[in-house]
């Protein structure tokens, strides 16, 4: 077991403005499906793979009522455009979801109309990078899977990199803070490694139980 030098991630979802309720000024969305993203790291490329297992996410800081922002610019307290339903962030079918309560403030409402109207549809997460299990392929980059990871916030952005996240339908840019990662590098022909490989193939695929069992 080492330790590895990751810049906190970012990854996508979408948006889609049928779960907007009125009557509390809030929408559902998917915030990450846990799709391949492909990173650059020092020694090259990479696929980075977030674990959806409910063991493998600390939703705390999502529902303690984390911010929803703007492109997640966190510099002055204008880019808050909403924010996490306190409780209501969870993992569910392998996908993580929650409800934003959007801002009423006159200078987001352009902003808030366009989730509402469907025009802003693609959401992102910054999260942090606790453990990694790291697999080498032959001919082909390697795969970092995070198994231990903390979403921070969730944000509206123009393009995601996880294209299956964004706000639901009802009836990886790089970040300048950094983190220190436990990195596990699994032996290329054992059998966590095969393991590793038909988990990574059944995420990308959408097919695994939320617990992270295989169909």
């Amino acid at each position: 077991m080492s330790k590895i030098e990751l810049d906190h991630g970012l990854a996508g979802a979408q948006i889609r403005a049928a779960s907007y309720d009125e009557k509390d000024n809030s929408i559902a969305v998917v915030w990450s499906t846990g799709a391949a993203v492909r990173r650059l790291g020092r020694d090259g490329p990479y696929d980075e793979i977030l674990d959806m297992s409910p063991a493998a996410v600390d939703l705390s800081r999502l529902n303690a009522g984390a911010p929803f922002l703007d492109s997640h610019r966190d510099d002055t307290l204008s880019r808050i455009i909403g924010s996490v339903v306190p409780g209501s962030a969870k993992i569910a079918l392998s996908q993580g979801v929650a409800r934003i309560k959007l801002s009423r403030a006159a200078g987001d409402a352009d902003n808030v109309q366009k989730i509402r109207d469907g025009v802003i549809r693609n959401i992102s997460i910054g999260y942090s990078i606790h453990a990694v299990e790291k697999i080498e392929r032959d001919g082909d980059i390697p795969i970092f899977r995070v198994t231990k990871w903390q979403p921070l916030e969730i944000s509206a952005v123009p393009i995601p990199a996880d294209f299956g996240a964004g706000v639901i339908q009802s009836s990886r840019t790089k970040s300048t803070k950094s983190t220190q990662a436990e990195i596990r590098t699994v032996p290329k022909y054992s059998p966590a490694a095969a393991r590793l490989r038909m988990l990574t193939k059944m995420q990308t695929r959408n097919l695994l139980r939320p617990e992270g069992s295989i169909h």
